[in-house]
């Protein structure tokens, strides 16, 4: 199917006719949704960063579109995957910024760091 075909589907199913102003933002709307929710091979990475019991903020990788899982990987090589939380939480569970320990949560402090709790 090409895109003059797509759009007579969507007016013939709506019973509408759109500009195409208004196809165009619909389709492209329709794509972001489907890349949004597929996940795609192709776009995965493994990246390994450093952390600290004296930092709790890890830097995403500068090509960073969104995480999938992330996981502490302690000396023995023993993998240790954290649970997605919101930053809000971070502060309530974790008010005291010198707690140390293995971290057990993650969140997206700012548009590249991570934030790490403890």
């Amino acid at each position: 199917m090409n895109y003059t075909a797509l759009t007579t589907n969507i007016q013939d199913i709506c019973e509408t006719t759109f500009t195409a102003d208004v196809l165009a933002m619909f389709t492209q709307q329709a794509e972001e949704k489907i890349y949004n929710t597929v996940q795609i091979p192709a776009l995965r990475r493994n990246v390994t960063g450093t952390i600290s019991n004296s930092n709790k903020y890890l830097t995403m990788p500068s090509d960073f579109l969104w995480s999938y899982s992330l996981a502490v990987i302690d000396s023995s090589g023993v993998y240790t995957y954290l649970i997605n939380k919101d930053v809000n939480f971070m502060r309530e569970a974790y008010p005291n910024p010198t707690d140390k320990g293995l971290p057990k949560h993650y969140a997206y402090f700012d548009d590249d760091t991570f934030i790490l709790g403890p």
